[in-house]
């Protein structure tokens, strides 16, 4: 007998936490920036940002803000201006990202890994006017801000904002100043000299507050907008779940989500909210680095990706590193497996919960109750819906059904920290955001299934995302363009199949299936070519690991390569 459709009667609230409301009220009118505001006039001598051994507290941290917001409108920055960040989670990142918000200007979140053509790429999307960067990235901007509206450059060295004597050693040898020449670019810190008295400029909650790529639910590359009210809402949703685990001006938090992922985002906004202290990592592969953190600063709160956990535990230093302060740990961008999960807790004496996040959802919108007895809770579960979040599943072919519970469908989410929708993108908005049952639901592209008790799994993906080792997604799209592109080859389809690498648990690599063009003969020197070619193009983590020459790929009734029967493939040969 078929099991009822129940997600209208939201089987989960009966899961939520002690305390965790089903509906909240959120404060009128207020911007991503006033947060921080108001934790510096509720908590000022709290320690907000912890970087290379020293300590910003919150009132600093606030008239850092200000004094940047100054500076940018004096230099001619202005409201609805989009200036890009190419900055690794530094004290530098976080003043730009505010310091623009303030007098209405739009943060556009470039990486650091990118290549040349893919920052150009951007750059160009955005139509970004003036870039925060570090300095060492000044030769490559250089060469294409020709290509772009670039207009200001604005340089930080890694020893901004780090401990005097620290600072000069870092200056001496790892990190020497690159400077440009005279008139080409100015120092971020000149920006900081600036009294902290920003203009007063009308912004409104809906209007974008941070632009990130993503490759969304199609797997293109494109600008999620996300606003003001969305990143507050989902900040208040996040704090309700996790409020008991936090204590103002004691509570350490650190992630390996650097700012320039979006589940950065939703990371560092944790800590704001509660008056905490957040630990800057700026290479989260340095897993040295990562493992001393914890002890160093007491850490009682962490987010990673399975991948990192895994790494961590194998990792020679592991066994000598204090994980007296860990309470909670929290799991994002690919599923969790349970092994894992009983792992880490038996060997640190912490809490390993799941949560699902995509950029198009501010980012978070599934959480796992923290601090649930073990008997209560659903190891390999992605949560349950949160606060003022209605998820449902429906038919993967038409999304205008709603699929039983129990059985695979893709999941579709409802609430007020939902993203505005694709820079300058109305076709792939409409694709993505879309009326269902009297709401706009964002389509995740997830296949999902819900259980009786309203906890959600995440079973596979229908959007052509590839997760790879460190928590990056790739656009299988965007490979696909690049190899393309070769003139050796007629089509091609990468798709992401299982790391074979046991460290990286859960991640998955790019494999490339290619049909090559009559006439040609495939070989390992080709593959090498085309390897290459994907370097020159594309940041190193897109870069395939295997490709397989065909005569033929499995096509749609339209031509297109059927990418699910390839992955299926892969993965059985695997």
């Amino acid at each position: 007998m078929e099991k009822q459709i129940n997600y209208v009667s939201k089987p989960w609230l009966k899961n939520y936490a002690r305390g965790v409301p089903e509906t909240t009220e959120y404060p009128a009118g207020m911007l991503d920036w006033q947060l921080v505001e108001k934790q510096a006039r509720e908590n000022p001598a709290a320690v907000a940002l912890i970087y290379r051994g020293s300590k910003i507290t919150i009132a600093r941290y606030a008239e850092l803000n200000k004094r940047v917001a100054k500076g940018l409108y004096e230099k001619g920055v202005r409201k609805g201006d989009v200036v890009a960040t190419l900055l690794p989670t530094c004290p530098a990142w976080f003043f730009s990202y505010y310091g623009c918000q303030m007098i209405g200007a739009v943060p556009a979140v470039l990486s650091p890994v990118w290549t040349e053509d893919e920052l150009v790429q951007a750059l160009n999307q955005c139509g970004a006017t003036t870039i925060i960067m570090l300095d060492r990235f000044w030769p490559l901007i250089d060469k294409i801000r020709g290509k772009t509206s670039l207009k200001r450059i604005f340089l930080s060295n890694p020893t901004d904002f780090m401990p005097g004597i620290i600072g000069f050693v870092g200056r001496l040898t790892k990190a020497k100043p690159v400077k440009a020449p005279q008139g080409q670019a100015e120092s971020f810190m000149d920006l900081v000299k600036y009294p902290p008295e920003p203009p007063q400029i009308d912004i409104k909650p809906e209007d974008t507050a941070v632009l990130y790529w993503t490759g969304g639910t199609t797997g293109v590359p494109k600008c999620a907008e996300l606003t003001h009210r969305g990143i507050v809402a989902n900040t208040i949703q996040s704090a309700l779940w996790s409020k008991a685990h936090w204590e103002p001006g004691k509570t350490v938090f650190m992630t390996m989500y650097p700012v320039f992922h979006s589940g950065g985002n939703g990371a560092f906004h944790m800590p704001i909210m509660h008056g905490a202290a957040y630990v800057c990592l700026v290479n989260p592969r340095d897993m040295d680095d990562m493992l001393s953190s914890f002890g160093k600063y007491g850490v009682n709160i962490f987010a990673g990706v399975p991948a990192i956990y895994t790494n961590m535990l194998r990792h020679p230093k592991f066994a000598q590193a204090d994980f007296r302060s860990l309470k909670i740990c929290v799991s994002g961008s690919v599923a969790l497996p349970p092994e894992l999960t009983r792992e880490w807790e038996e060997k640190t004496g912490s809490s390993l919960v799941e949560v699902y996040g995509i950029t198009e959802g501010g980012p978070i919108c599934l959480f796992n109750p923290w601090g649930q007895p073990k008997e209560q809770r659903r190891i390999g579960s992605i949560g349950l819906p949160m606060t003022d979040m209605m998820v449902r599943i429906v038919d993967i072919e038409t999304g205008t059904k709603e699929i039983p519970a129990g059985e695979a469908g893709e999941m579709i989410a409802a609430g007020p920290n939902l993203f505005k929708g694709y820079l300058n993108m109305p076709e792939e908005t409409a694709h993505t955001l879309r009326p269902f049952a009297g709401m706009i639901y964002l389509y995740t592209g997830d296949i999902c299934k819900m259980d009786d008790d309203g906890f959600f799994y995440l079973v596979d993906r229908e959007k052509d995302m590839i997760s790879t080792y460190g928590g990056f997604h790739v656009a299988g799209r965007e490979v696909d363009d690049v190899i393309y592109a070769h003139p050796a080859v007629s089509m091609a389809a990468a798709v992401g199949v299982p790391d074979p690498d046991p460290t990286h648990v859960g991640s998955e690599i790019i494999k490339v299936f290619v049909v090559l063009k009559p006439g040609l003969e495939s070989g390992q020197k080709l593959v090498g070519e085309l390897k290459e070619h994907c370097r020159t193009h594309l940041s190193p983590y897109k870069v395939p690991r295997e490709i397989e020459f065909r005569t033929e790929l499995p096509l749609s009734p339209i031509g297109k390569p059927l990418k699910r029967v390839l992955r299926q493939e892969a993965r059985h040969a695997a």
